[in-house]
């Protein structure tokens, strides 16, 4: 993958204030994930089995918006926390690899909590549709259900 273009301040490098974007640092670009760095961010090795990592219970630390954004839509796509992540979402604006990120978070969501579907049904329904739930969801996924498990699993890798 190549730089491309930031969205947020459509590579002038400036803010609509007149400063300069703190997305991409004034430089009008934004270098692509780095897939390995946003894993080691969003696991621990506290507490895993020796070469294992777990997903982690908290917000990261390190790895900056995009770690957190990963982590978050992970926990969200994953029934862990259904409320709606929008800070996460806000933090990320204008990154044009948004759309890798949320397939990142996607796959980290199938591997931790076995489902990246539980926050779809959770709010296709309470948005007035009339889907049925399949059985084995987090009961987050159910109306009335959680609106947080704290659901965590091992990540392997």
């Amino acid at each position: 993958m190549t730089t491309r273009t930031c969205e947020r301040c459509k590579g002038t490098g400036v803010s609509c204030l007149g400063n300069t974007c703190r997305l991409c640092g004034g430089t009008g670009k934004i270098d692509p994930p780095d897939v390995e760095a946003i894993t080691k961010a969003i696991t621990t090795s506290r507490g895993a089995s020796k070469g294992k990592r777990r997903f982690r219970a908290s917000k990261p630390k390190e790895g900056g918006p995009r770690a957190y954004y990963v982590w978050r839509m992970a926990r969200f796509h994953g029934g862990a926390d259904v409320s709606m992540p929008v800070c996460a979402m806000m933090d990320i604006e204008g990154d044009p690899f948004e759309p890798e990120l949320d397939a990142l978070a996607s796959e980290v969501a199938k591997v931790v909590f076995g489902t990246d579907k539980a926050a779809a049904y959770r709010w296709a329904n309470a948005l007035g549709h009339d889907l049925s739930v399949p059985d084995g969801m987090p009961a987050s996924a159910y109306p009335g259900g959680p609106v947080h498990d704290g659901l965590a699993d091992v990540l392997e890798g």
